[in-house]
């Protein structure tokens, strides 16, 4: 099995870098290990671990059996490890023909998506099977 392994150029390290300097939460500004604001946007649901405010699994705060501390959680490459990956759009259809399924709701920096491109030209599902029966 292949392993991926990157070097991270100056540019990506200092793009991360720059996103660790500030470790409070950029919606309500409590700091690391803190409650939320209410009606933060940040909060993490108890029960679902989505967005507290758009989950919909409590309509009362007095419902909630507890509150989650924030914690500053990054993006990673689901294939390399980058943290904070810089963003980028393809449509479904195109995520869908590269990325294989185990892979089409991770994240993925640009690099490892094109890798996958390169890999599979044509898609991952048009990859021969070349098993000797």
């Amino acid at each position: 099995m292949q392993k991926y392994t990157k070097i991270l150029s100056q540019r990506k390290m200092e793009r991360i870098s720059k996103k660790w300097e500030s470790w409070n939460c950029h919606d309500c500004g409590v700091k690391e290990g803190e409650i939320h604001q209410l009606g933060c946007d940040m909060e993490i649901c108890p029960k679902c671990h989505k967005q507290l405010i758009t989950c919909g699994c409590f309509h009362k705060r007095s419902e909630l059996p507890f509150r989650i501390p924030y914690i500053l959680t990054p993006n990673i490459c689901a294939l390399c490890g980058e943290q904070w990956p810089e963003l980028f759009a393809v449509s479904r259809k195109e995520w869908k023909k590269y990325v294989i399924p185990v892979l089409q709701r991770e994240v993925l920096c640009r690099d490892c998506y094109e890798e996958l491109k390169r890999i599979f030209p044509k898609g991952w599902r048009k990859v021969n099977d070349q098993r000797t029966v």
